[in-house]
Order: structure tokens, then C-alpha cells, then sequence
């Protein structure tokens, strides 16, 4: 009998193992892990970039205005100390902060944040325009000038009383634009609370004057050469009239007075320039800066690890005033010594000052020697040389030779993404 063929039944697959789903399903974690840190570092990188570019638009805003300011200068930088009485200001105030590792050697995003820049400037065109509020209204009107008192500056509130600036709070940039109205006021007989009302609603540039014997205030609108005085300029220490001792000038020399900038700020707050800022450092050229170098690379002044005694170089460089001078400042090019009233200036602050020969023919004893005025009173008191000859003068400006160049550098802090932006401002003052 013929044996009978086997019959084999063919069998397909149709599924996956449950091994082979379990490596299909980590793969595609492993893929889509990729794929979301792939994104998330994209987005990151997104936010990044809008956020410079942000900080720089920002930046530019400020800048354009600030060079703006310091191309339009009514008076030429430097000190006016013989006959002619300048047509404005120009000051700087270096406050006590240094822009470099701090003393701890931590170093820090924060810099610089107390300097004070302040200046009569003429309009390039547009007329600077203000607010005014007249007497016995409520409703402002808009006023206009070709020219200004402006002051750059920086504030910030301490939320936690600590005496430090922490990330949570924001410092922040103005610019107080004063127009120089003189045709404006008089404002007489003022209480304490009406002279800080006048000032926080109105952008005119005033002179403040107290009356020793009934404590009341008159406010005076300025003129150009007013403004050459420091007494009269915004919010430095005013002049009080006593009659008792009228060749007495008690405030001298009339400091700029950091509490009047934040009582006599505008309500709303329409001078701020910039926020969320961590540095803002006001500096001049000085061609005597010697600069070192440090494995081959130049090492300025604000530079961490300066000075290297290996090698040094002769070199101009932008620099903070005093720099380079201990506490009471002697010794530096930029400086108040040999000035019997330095010792009234606090010792961590130094001031560059235009300056004006009204001082010395202006009947008051600003060296308080009993003598008025004797440096141009035709008699001899006592130099070494002729009558009035330059060792009695009653007054020096604080440092004696022209601005040759200026540095403004503005560091911003992006909160969302913790980066910090920095740019600077550079105009010279050479003649060309």
C-alpha cells in the first residue's frame, strides 16, 4: 500500500512578542526624550536670544539720549576759574562704589550703582518739553525750552531693609530733565512740603533759598548762568540767608544732597530711563593711568588683579575719579587737596565740577578765614607772590584740568533668563 504523503500546515505571525513591544516602547521614550530636551533647549535658546535682544533695543534707547546729552553740553568741560562765568555745568559725582570684584573676591553681576551725572544741555533741534502745574490748579500744561538741566542718576527700594542690592530688587535709571525757564515764578514764602510740591510736579530748573529767621523758602526759576553756581542747581544743598551773619555761607559748598532726589522725584515716575539694571559707572580718561600686563594681556585699573608689578605700561585709560588714591584722596590727579574745606566732603565720594569765579567776589568767607573775598580785593593778604595772587583765592574747583573724554557703561539683568547685558557710552571733549 503506498504510504500517504505528510501534510504540514504553513503558519504566519501575526503579532509582536511582548518583548519586542517592550523595546519598541523604550526606544520611542528614548526618541521622544530626545526630541523634548531637543525642544527645550531650542526654546531655551529662543528666550535667550529675545531676551538680548530686548536688553540691547532697551540699551539703545538710553544710549541715544545719553550721547545726546553729552555731545550738547552748554559749556565746554572744564574748570572756569578766571573772569569769564560759564553759561551752565557740568558735574560728576563718583559715589563711594567701585565696578570690580567686591572685598570678598566673590564676583558679582551687580557693579557700580551710585554715580551721578549732571549737566546743562542745549537741544539738537526738538525743544525739550516738561510740565508745568500752574498756581492754584490741578491740570498740568506742557511747557518748552531749547535748553536744560538734566541729571542721570540711580535708585532702588530695599524691600528688605538689608542695605543690599538683592536680585528681587529692581535698581533703576533716570533722567530728570529741568527746563531752564527763567521767565517762570517766582514762587515766595514757601513751607518745606510746598517747595517738595513744586518741585515733584513742575520740570523747571529753580534755585531754593531759605530764610534763616522764619524758616519759610523762596524758589526762583534759573537762568544759564545761574546754573554755575552749585548752590543753585538740583537738588544739591540751597543757600540760607541769615541776617545775623550775612557774610556766612553755611552750606557751603553746597553738596548734592542724595535725600532731595528721591523727595523731590516726579509722582509718577516719568523720568525713568531704564529698570532691572545692575551697574551703571560714570568714568574719565586719564592719560596718566599706567596699565599693566599680566601674562601678555593688558590689565586696567578695573580689572581684577591690578596692579601687576612684573610689567607695566604707559598708558591712557577711562578710570573712576580717585582711583588710585586712599581714603581722603590725597595724592591723585583727581582730587580736592590742599583745600582747607575739603574736609567738609564726605570721604567716599569725589566730585568733578566746572566751577565759577563768582565764588571769589561774592562777599561770603567760603574758606572762613575772616577775610572776604581776597583774592580779588586789590589788597596783598598774604601770598607768597603779588595782590590776589592765585594762593588766595577762596575757593578751587575739585579737580583743575579739562575732561579730556568720558565713559558711561549701563549693565542690565534679565530676571527670567539671568543674563546680564552691558554697553557703554564713550564721547570725547579733544578738540579736533
Amino acid at each position: 500500500m503506498p504510504s500517504i504523503p505528510s501534510q504540514h500546515r504553513s503558519f504566519s505571525r501575526r503579532g509582536l512578542t511582548l518583548i519586542e513591544i517592550m523595546i519598541a516602547l523604550t526606544m520611542t521614550l528614548i526618541v521622544l526624550g530626545a526630541m523634548m530636551q531637543a525642544f527645550q533647549y531650542a526654546s531655551g535658546q529662543m528666550q535667550m536670544g529675545r531676551a538680548t535682544m530686548e536688553m540691547a533695543n532697551r540699551l539703545r534707547s538710553a544710549e541715544e539720549l545719553l550721547r545726546s546729552d553729552l555731545s550738547n553740553l552748554t559749556v565746554e568741560p572744564r574748570p572756569y576759574t578766571e573772569t569769564t562765568n560759564p553759561n551752565g555745568y557740568f558735574e560728576i559725582v563718583d559715589g563711594a562704589m567701585r565696578d570690580k570684584t567686591n572685598a570678598d573676591g566673590i564676583n558679582s553681576y551687580l557693579g557700580d550703582v551710585d554715580d551721578v551725572i549732571a549737566m546743562t544741555v542745549r537741544s539738537d533741534g526738538q525743544f525739550f518739553r516738561g510740565r508745568h502745574i500752574p498756581d492754584n490748579t490741578t491740570s498740568s500744561k506742557v511747557i518748552e525750552s531749547s535748553i536744560a538741566e538734566i541729571m542721570w542718576y540711580t535708585t532702588f527700594v530695599d524691600r528688605n531693609a538689608d542695605l543690599l542690592i538683592d536680585l528681587s530688587e529692581s535698581l533703576k535709571v533716570h533722567r530728570r530733565v529741568l527746563l531752564i525757564r527763567p521767565d517762570m515764578g517766582p514762587w515766595l514764602d514757601l513751607t518745606s512740603e510746598q517747595v517738595t510740591t513744586l518741585m515733584q510736579n513742575n520740570d523747571i530748573s529753580c534755585r531754593i533759598i531759605q530764610d534763616n529767621a522764619t524758616g519759610n523758602f523762596s524758589v526762583y526759576a534759573n537762568s544759564l548762568s545761574d546754573l554755575a553756581l552749585r548752590q543753585n542747581r538740583f537738588c544739591h544743598q540751597w543757600f540760607t540767608y541769615d541776617n545775623a551773619n550775612p557774610s556766612i555761607d553755611a552750606n557751603w559748598p553746597h553738596l548734592l544732597d542724595r535725600s532731595l532726589i528721591s523727595t523731590f522725584k516726579p509722582v509718577e515716575g516719568n523720568d525713568i530711563v531704564l529698570t532691572d539694571v545692575a551697574s551703571f559707572d560714570l568714568q574719565v580718561y586719564s592719560p596718566d593711568v599706567t596699565l599693566s600686563l599680566d601674562t601678555d594681556i593688558p590689565v586696567a585699573p578695573a580689572d581684577r588683579g591690578f596692579p601687576v608689578a612684573a610689567t607695566q605700561i604707559s598708558a591712557g585709560d577711562f578710570v573712576d575719579l580717585v582711583w588710585n588714591a586712599p581714603v581722603d584722596f590725597r595724592g591723585s590727579r583727581f582730587n580736592f587737596a590742599q583745600q582747607a574745606w575739603r574736609t567738609a566732603f564726605p570721604a567716599a565720594e569725589a566730585f568733578y565740577d566746572t566751577w565759577t569765579p563768582v565764588y571769589e567776589s561774592d562777599g561770603f568767607d567760603q574758606d572762613n578765614d575772616s577775610l572776604i573775598d581776597e583774592g580779588t580785593n586789590g589788597l596783598d593778604n598774604g601770598g607768597p607772590l603779588a595782590p590776589d595772587d592765585d594762593s588766595e583765592r577762596e575757593t578751587r574747583p575739585p579737580y583743575p584740568y579739562p575732561i579730556r573724554g568720558v565713559k558711561v557703561s549701563i549693565r542690565l539683568i534679565e530676571k527670567t533668563t539671568n543674563q546680564v547685558y552691558q554697553s557703554s557710552v564713550v564721547h570725547s571733549y579733544v578738540p579736533e
